[in-house]
């Protein structure tokens, strides 16, 4: 059984790699899921390292998939219909730079406002 737990394990870290890396809150799931799946592993193998360290990795996905929804409701509900702008791609463009800023932050290390980064 555990052999094919680590094929799954393989199979999810780049999955979730993927949908992260296209900014989907789902990569976040599947990483958690993954997580589940190594304590799973570490457990039958005696490796019981593996236990604590993706129990925090799972707290830590918990939380940001937790600050994402957040900031996408906040993004859906700054949404005002009458000052959208269509522009040249034909997408709707609608200002949300506070949101938008703490969702792009969520992402890295603070950059200050004005230090040119």
């Amino acid at each position: 059984m555990i052999f094919q737990l680590d094929y799954l394990s393989c199979l999810l870290t780049v999955v979730a790699t993927i949908l992260i890396g296209r900014k989907k809150w789902a990569g976040l799931v599947v990483s958690i899921v993954n997580s589940l799946i190594v304590c799973v592993i570490g457990l039958h193998t005696s490796q019981y390292g593996f236990i604590p360290a993706n129990m925090f990795c799972i707290c830590i996905n918990a939380f940001n998939i937790r600050v994402w929804l957040k900031t996408q409701q906040e993004l859906s509900d700054s949404t005002d219909v009458g000052s959208e702008v269509v522009n040249s791609y034909g997408r709707a463009s609608v200002p949300k730079k506070g949101a938008t800023r703490r969702l792009i932050s969520s992402f890295g290390p603070a950059v200050e406002e004005g230090s040119g980064a």
